[in-house]
């Protein structure tokens, strides 16, 4: 198996459509831990220069009221009828609000490597049955702000644009919380995949 692909996408559209396309025609058919058939590719970096632009591809289920709401879970960490959501790992990691943590640390030193934030909870996540697939986000404030977003496992179809739509809107909020520009997106996908219940939808996309 070949590991690591590499996408430099304009946009959110451009790289979910790219993205696609390299998954469906370079990847490997596994049966996951469920059971469940994927294409999968491993290790593909995705870097997409203005993520503020083209932000919906026009192919995806997703909408702008669903997105933003996606979004404002992920910032605010709003409590959902779910184990976990990202927003709350960030917002409250063992009493611990990581997103308040970043902010402070870039305004106390700009050029700071220590603005991460983690999602992985080894005391729950090693025992549950629904874990985090984005395990790490870091922020590199480089002249503008960069955001890198690390998933162990991403649906690439189902949830890659709605992930970068709302990594998008959060790299906005920390931005202007420090007082600078945001900048790029990047995102490693350790596994990146589409699920078996998608082929024929992903098939009509790529052609």
């Amino acid at each position: 198996m070949k590991i690591g692909r590499f996408i430099r996408a304009g946009t959110i559209s451009d790289a979910w459509y790219r993205g696609l396309n390299l998954i469906w025609n370079n990847s490997e058919m596994i049966t996951d831990e469920r059971g469940s058939k994927i294409k999968e590719l491993l290790g593909l970096m995705v870097v997409i220069q203005n993520p503020y632009v083209d932000q919906i591809p026009k192919d995806t289920a997703w909408n702008a009221e669903r997105l933003e709401e996606y979004a404002k879970q992920l910032i605010l960490g709003t409590e959902q009828d779910f184990v976990y959501t990202y927003g709350q790992r960030l917002r409250n990691w063992n009493g611990t609000d990581q997103i308040d943590f970043v902010i402070r640390k870039l305004k106390e030193s700009p050029s700071s490597r220590r603005a991460t934030c983690v999602t992985w909870m080894p005391s729950k996540d090693t025992k549950a049955e629904e874990v985090p697939c984005m395990i790490l986000l870091d922020f590199k404030l480089r002249g503008e702000l960069n955001l890198t977003a690390v998933f162990r496992s991403h649906d690439f179809y189902g949830a890659a644009a709605a992930n970068w739509y709302a990594l998008s809107r959060l790299l906005e909020h920390v931005s202007q919380q420090v007082g600078v520009t945001p900048g790029k997106i990047t995102s490693v996908s350790i596994s990146a995949h589409i699920y078996e219940y998608d082929w024929d939808d992903v098939s009509a996309i790529v052609g």
